[in-house]
């Protein structure tokens, strides 16, 4: 029979994949011994960061019920930004803090914070390193026109997703998948990978994988950073116009790239969804054509995309009802 051995493990956890992360840490026979999350706490929580008492208790901001659960459990909740503070390696130190675990937090970890931790930090990254080390990696590998995708957990470092990878796995992406949709493969992967470490971390002695990452091939994308400034680019093929489109595309949720945006008549109007038609155009690329199956044709480089509902002033409207054959988008004013 395998010995296990309980870990001290902190977490630092955003969004949906932290809370199922939360919950595969309870479920495991570690010691939860803090959480780092954004947002207000809820008036039930534990507060052990005093600058989060005089919080707005009407707002439930998304991570709250992260707060909330770890804090009923008598777990310590800290304020995610705690991760910037060089003193929290005194708490961590004093509470002998083997693993911590960052899921979905933006916030750069301080190197104090870093080397504090006993046994390693690990982050949860949604894409392929050092290929797509940054932010916004799923949107990006669908813009790419990527075949695949993975979701890596690797050592935290000085430098951001510089570390040794831990565990990789790839999936496949589809000319249908969307940011929304890639982003949910990283989520269901990644908390695999996460309760594979749990039961390495059980085990005695536990081995961790470290494959060093090949920087010179690294890419780093920034936070602002997105393909023509958010602008759809008429003059690009349309297989490219589509997977920008998909790459925007979070819906029912807030997209990080924002909406994708053309210029009609000295507006911004926001195209959200698109198909590419079989029929080769030779109308200058933005170019209104006629309408095909009831939806109105776009001219790109090759052939048309075709484009249904909009967004005019932030309100939706069907493209139909104010686009006019031999009208002109744009990508943006100049």
């Amino acid at each position: 029979m395998t010995a296990t051995h309980q870990k001290n493990v902190l977490l630092v956890v955003e969004e949906a994949a932290g809370a199922h992360a939360l919950r595969l840490l309870l479920e495991s026979n570690h010691i939860l011994a803090g959480v780092l999350t954004s947002g207000n706490l809820p008036d039930t929580a534990k507060y052990q960061d005093e600058s989060l008492k005089d919080a707005d208790a009407n707002t439930k901001p998304p991570n709250s019920n992260i707060a909330a659960k770890a804090s009923s459990l008598g777990i310590p909740v800290f304020d995610a930004k705690k991760v910037q503070d060089p003193d929290f390696a005194k708490w961590m130190g004093a509470h002998q803090i083997d693993v911590l675990l960052n899921v979905h937090s933006l916030y750069r970890i301080c190197p104090e914070v870093v080397h504090a931790v006993r046994i390693g930090g690990f982050n949860l990254h949604p894409g392929p390193l050092p290929g797509y080390s940054g932010l916004n990696v799923p949107s990006w590998a669908i813009y790419n026109e990527e075949p695949t995708h993975a979701v890596t957990l690797h050592y935290i470092t000085d430098k951001i997703d510089t570390g040794h990878i831990v565990y990789e796995t790839q999936f496949p992406l589809t000319a249908k998948d969307t940011g929304l949709t890639v982003s949910l493969k990283c989520v269901q992967k990644g908390l695999q990978l996460i309760e594979r470490l749990l039961k390495e971390l059980s085990r005695v002695p536990f081995y961790m994988p470290s494959q060093p990452q090949e920087l010179g091939e690294r890419r780093f994308y920034k936070r602002f950073q997105i393909p023509g400034n958010g602008f759809i680019q008429w003059t690009d093929p349309a297989h490219k116009i589509d997977a920008f489109i998909r790459a925007c595309n979070y819906s029912p949720f807030p997209s990080p790239w924002g909406e994708p945006k053309t210029r009609w008549r000295e507006r911004n109007i926001s195209i959200l969804k698109a198909e590419i038609s079989n029929k080769v155009c030779d109308d200058a690329p933005g170019t209104v054509g006629p309408m095909v199956d009831g939806k109105t044709a776009i001219a790109t480089a090759d052939y048309w995309v075709l484009i249904d509902k909009c967004k005019v002033d932030g309100e939706p409207f069907v493209a139909a009802s104010f686009l006019a054959p031999g009208d002109k988008l744009i990508a943006e004013k100049n």
